[in-house]
């Protein structure tokens, strides 16, 4: 592992300091809630001065009901409109990573088509990304990501540098039909980022690591052979952050 990221779960002030004393990165899901700069029109300037002493910083975008590979134009213009929204705010809080769903649905649309639609939509959307941002494709939950070829595809086809999968590994484990080691073997370089819990394999519970069912020694080991570039970020509950660094440290994934 490279890089040490902690998911805030719109917990900012709470996690914060965490990532101050460990000396880890912070990723902000407050941002997820597109309406939030309309309720809190602080927010942005809120979020600055909580988070200046942190330099790794990554965004995650909104995601429910966008489809970018959608058969209907306004679909995909809705969702076009959601991430430039998610660029903006990265832009002003300094993130070097924005983290998106892909939003596939299998059954609603021909995965050829889909492909095409999605492929053409991340090479318009990614003119606007700066080279210094990378964006990272999350495979989601609710059985919609089966296998880790489709958002392969996707990366492979829009071929951009700055573009590469976050696997979430808790989703791969709960929802996919392959296991999730298989997903780290299928996209390997692919993977630049890592949304790192645990679950008992049911639903996507963010356990701390090493308290579900999950091989989680297993896929570490497997993240640094065929992925070890990945930035790691721990997306647990709030109050078990601190116990996931102190796991990681005690298997050797995290030095003191």
């Amino acid at each position: 592992m490279q890089k040490l990221i902690l998911c805030d779960d719109g917990n900012l002030l709470k996690v914060a300091p965490l990532a101050e004393a460990n000396h880890c990165g912070i990723e902000f899901h407050s941002f997820c809630e597109p309406y939030l700069t309309r309720v809190g029109p602080n927010a942005v300037e809120n979020h600055l001065c909580t988070i200046n002493k942190i330099e790794l910083r990554s965004l995650h975008g909104p995601f429910m009901d966008l489809c970018p590979g959608s058969f209907d134009a306004k679909v995909r213009d809705v969702a076009k409109h959601r991430f430039d929204f998610a660029l903006n705010i990265a832009k002003k809080l300094n993130c070097a990573h924005v983290i998106l769903h892909h939003g596939y649905i299998p059954g609603t649309s021909r995965p050829r088509g889909w492909l095409s639609r999605c492929t053409s939509f991340y090479q318009d959307f990614m003119q606007s990304v700066p080279d210094p941002i990378s964006v990272h494709i999350e495979n989601v939950d609710n059985l919609l990501d089966r296998d880790a070829d489709l958002i392969s595809d996707v990366i492979a086809s829009v071929g951009r540098l700055n573009l590469d999968v976050c696997l979430d590994v808790g989703h791969a484990h709960c929802f996919s039909r392959t296991p999730v080691l298989k997903w780290i073997e299928r996209l390997g370089h692919q993977i630049g980022y890592v949304h790192l819990n645990d679950t008992h394999g049911e639903t996507d519970e963010h356990l701390s690591l090493g308290e579900g069912s999950m091989p989680m020694i297993e896929v570490c080991q497997a993240l640094l052979e065929y992925a070890p570039g990945a930035i790691w970020a721990i997306e647990v509950q709030v109050p078990q952050i601190e116990q996931s660094i102190t796991w990681l440290k005690d298997n050797g994934f995290l030095k003191d």
